[in-house]
């Protein structure tokens, strides 16, 4: 509502539809809406449509799917499962099939963990749907702990919104309690267009901690913390890890970053000065300043480490 272009969108409409199955939260829900348009002097304006259902998510996607013929207007889904259950994967991928959507789902893994490993047959059936596979696909999670098994959940599910929910790039971005110490849920984020994962990436290093929880991110295999400033000595160690000895266009180091990294695209740019001064890298095409990329920069990379 408060977006720099809305007022030149008049032609355009917004729909927002909340979906709340627990009955006192429902009710919450609502007078949250209500207030929020009674403190606009304007209220609400004509092309914004607001819609609030009191039922389980899979039953109002099931409902937009047969209004909609599995054709959605570009549409930016935020699912935020209480636990895990009532979220099948093959759901997302129906509702959200078309081009122009994209999801932000939130996987609970704190309280995933603590029943990876019940054997009750209606446990195991909802882990199924989430991940849209067979448990003979995470049954060796059970002999996973700690970073090993966090990482091995959160790759899954991963894997499982590219295989399964067939969007092209996904990211994760990791919530940490700061003064705990723990990992309490990942967001991942879901979109078929780099230009959706870049703009994602770009939100979540603009926030500053939430209610002591901070994101986390990885580049290659190292970790990433979402700070203002940064340390890019991951992303130096990725870069060299994976051009070394090659010879690659500037714009190939930029995908990588935004697609393979939970880095910005401005980040690396401060990278390969770093390494450009320490002769780890070396341009091989013209340019007009030395510690510049502009398109088309072709950069050598050695074969060194340090």
């Amino acid at each position: 509502m408060d977006h720099s272009h809305f007022n030149d969108m008049g032609g355009t409409e917004f729909i927002f539809l909340f979906i709340e199955n627990d009955n006192d939260r429902f009710e919450n829900l609502q007078q949250e809406l209500e207030e929020f348009w009674s403190q606009r002097t304007d209220g609400k304006p004509p092309n914004v449509g607001v819609y609030t259902y009191n039922k389980q998510f899979a039953e109002i996607a099931q409902h937009i799917l047969a209004h909609t013929n599995g054709s959605l207007a570009p549409t930016f889904a935020f699912i935020d499962p209480f636990g895990w259950s009532g979220v099948p994967m093959t759901t997302i991928r129906d509702l959200l099939a078309s081009r122009g959507c994209e999801v932000l789902f939130n996987f609970m893994y704190d309280s995933l963990n603590r029943f990876i490993a019940d054997e009750r047959e209606e446990i195991f059936q909802s882990f199924d749907q989430l991940f849209g596979t067979h448990k003979s696909e995470y049954a060796s999670v059970e002999s996973l702990s700690g970073e090993e098994r966090k990482r091995f959940l959160a790759d899954l599910y991963k894997k499982q919104l590219r295989t399964v929910g067939g969007f092209n790039f996904v990211r994760s971005f990791e919530l940490t309690n700061t003064k705990r110490g723990r990992t309490q849920n990942f967001l991942m984020f879901g979109t078929r267009h780099p230009s959706g994962l870049k703009s994602m990436k770009e939100a979540m290093w603009a926030l500053d901690l939430v209610g002591g929880v901070q994101f986390r991110g990885f580049a290659g295999n190292q970790l990433v913390l979402f700070e203002p400033e940064p340390a890019t000595e991951p992303l130096r160690a990725a870069l060299l890890d994976r051009f070394r000895e090659q010879t690659i266009p500037i714009e190939t180091i930029e995908r990588f970053v935004v697609q393979e990294t939970d880095y910005l695209a401005t980040h690396y740019r401060e990278v390969l000065r770093g390494l450009e001064d320490e002769n780890l890298i070396i341009c091989m095409s013209s340019r007009k300043r030395r510690r510049t990329y502009p398109a088309g920069t072709v950069l050598r990379f050695s074969g060194g480490r340090s």
